[in-house]
């Protein structure tokens, strides 16, 4: 029988061993088609690329130009109504606006709508998409703390409460009056921005409160190591007692966290401690820190506190456990938030679309419309979008000139003849973004217009000045070495300025849109294998469009 029973096992360990073989021989045979694909088309890119180049650096006359534009122009107009009334459509896109698409992969259904952010065409495609196709669940080209600021939920109609798994379970434990400690005490509180930052640590120790520093203002160190400091909430009248300061207060006299007792009955529905730019600079000169509080604040109910606060005052030596959660909620220091606001003026988009707001032009709607539709169809709408500060963080890579960045601004300046052949004239598979946003366009109004165009100019501006500067100071440089002449001082300064922008601009569209359509498309897929879901609506810019839907064709769901 053990003999019988010890083949049976050998068979099954050949069995599985084979299997496992298959599919390692499997994914090494997918790894080099696919490795020989992108050397297919490379080769593609390279003789594609000779003629085109070729003829961009040739002068034609006026008319031979303008004619070929025109017919240009002609050809594509041909082939978009050709696509749109003629070319047999995609299954499931026969319901669905031009400027969507629908894609079949992995047993699931995938309904992409590409949009234009301050278009007002924009969410009614994608309330037509979600009300006409009936979804699993809703994807949205945001992360969760954009979406919390583009909200505008009326007061009625705001939650009166946070929800209990994004509190902070603390545990208290008291000692009765005859001596044994009574039962715990299960406290759920808000937390602080920062408190993530010690995610996993477990913090204990005696629950101290100090009657001549109700407000935890005053730096005292009494002796008492890896306490948990009890204040009140705000500060006299007319003191200025953010939490940042209580808590940096609080780390310097010992303590290992810090409780504050509410005034209000309800808590605070988002993460306590977040500010304005200027309300940081101002907690930073008071605190002389620049970083995040050395420890985590949590925000307890009214009830709760004034009990624990009363076992403090009987002397009941209250103690508190804490295992900080973890917290995927953005946040960022001091110094990052100038580092990215910087960012965001120089690099003109922070120009753009505060000229657009000034206008009062409403950005993002088809995201909000999106979260209504999918809210009114009783389904989920989550965020699949990198949070700024990994935007941040990979256009600062991206525009480093590293040599594998110089290599691949090599690579798509290749690839800039197929894919300017694509836009022109998109597959009857792809989104046609060119078209689209000729829909979008048409359903702007004056006020959209004038905004936008003003915007582009500023931007533009402001991008070409830096770009001036930096050219003209490389061009003083090599002048100085002799390597410029004097009077070529113009022509030098023209062709670095044309050096800069030809390796920035593949590098910054990686960085903005390419690396991000690889992250939407990864958490589509995990969003898909959460939730289980068979049928789903994306909406995102129509500068993802097609990127995503590559991807999504290429590895499935």
């Amino acid at each position: 029988m053990s003999e019988e029973m010890g083949k049976l096992l050998q068979k099954q360990d050949l069995e599985e061993g084979d299997e496992q073989s298959e599919g390692s021989d499997e994914e090494r045979s997918q790894d080099c088609n696919g490795r020989l694909k992108q050397l297919m088309w490379l080769l593609i890119d390279i003789l594609a690329s000779i003629p085109f180049w070729y003829v961009q650096f040739q002068s034609f006359p006026d008319w031979q130009f303008y004619t070929f534009l025109g017919v240009l122009l002609c050809a594509m107009m041909a082939w978009r109504l050709y696509r749109a009334y003629c070319m047999e459509k995609m299954p499931g896109s026969e319901d669905i606006p031009y400027t969507a698409a629908c894609v079949h992969a992995s047993d699931r259904e995938l309904y992409l709508v590409a949009t234009v952010h301050i278009s007002p065409r924009a969410p009614k495609d994608v309330e037509a998409v979600i009300n006409t196709t009936k979804p699993d669940i809703t994807m949205i080209e945001l992360d969760d703390e954009r979406l919390d600021r583009m909200r505008d939920v009326p007061e009625e109609q705001m939650p009166k409460q946070p929800k209990p798994e994004d509190l902070q379970l603390i545990s208290v434990t008291a000692a009765a009056s005859n001596g044994p400690s009574s039962g715990p005490i299960k406290v759920r509180a808000q937390r602080a921005l920062w408190n993530a930052e010690q995610a996993g640590n477990v913090i204990t120790g005696d629950i101290l409160f100090d009657e001549d520093d109700p407000y935890g203002l005053e730096d005292s160190s009494d002796g008492h190591d890896s306490h948990l400091a009890l204040v009140m909430r705000g500060g006299p009248e007319g003191v200025w007692a953010p939490f940042a300061v209580k808590a940096s207060t609080a780390s310097k006299s010992g303590a290992s966290a810090l409780l504050v007792l509410n005034n209000d009955e309800n808590l605070p529905l988002g993460r306590i401690g977040a500010g304005s730019l200027l309300g940081d600079l101002r907690i930073a000169c008071n605190t002389c820190e620049c970083g995040f509080p050395r420890i985590p604040v949590l925000l307890l109910p009214k009830d709760e506190g004034e009990r624990i606060l009363e076992l403090v005052r009987t002397q009941q030596r209250p103690t508190a456990e804490i295992t900080v959660m973890d917290d995927h909620y953005p946040r960022r220091t001091l110094r990052r938030r100038l580092c990215q606001d910087a960012a965001l003026i120089l690099s003109g988009i922070g120009v753009l679309y505060g000229i657009i707001q000034c206008f009062q032009v409403e950005v993002g709607a088809e995201f909000l419309a999106a979260e209504l539709a999918a809210k009114a169809n009783g389904i989920r709408c989550v965020c699949i979008d990198v949070d700024l500060n990994r935007f941040w963080s990979r256009l600062g890579w991206a525009v480093l000139p590293t040599p594998c960045n110089l290599f691949n601004s090599l690579v798509s300046w290749l690839a800039f003849p197929r894919l300017a052949f694509q836009f022109l004239f998109p597959p009857r598979s792809s989104v046609d973004v060119f078209g689209g946003m000729f829909l979008h366009g048409a359903s702007f109004p004056c006020k959209t217009w004038i905004s936008f165009i003003l915007a582009g100019v500023c931007a533009s501006f402001i991008t070409s000045s830096i770009l001036k500067l930096v050219g003209s100071g490389a061009e003083l440089s090599a002048e100085e070495t002799g390597v410029v002449k004097k009077e070529d001082r113009e022509a030098a300064q023209a062709y670095i300025m044309l050096a800069i922008q030809m390796y920035l601009l593949p590098q910054v569209y990686d960085a903005v849109a390419a690396s991000r359509d690889e992250a939407m498309y990864e958490s589509m897929v995990k969003k898909c294998r959460q939730f289980a879901s068979k049928r789903l609506v994306v909406v995102v810019g129509a500068g993802h469009a097609n990127g995503i839907l590559q991807r999504v064709r290429s590895s499935g769901l």
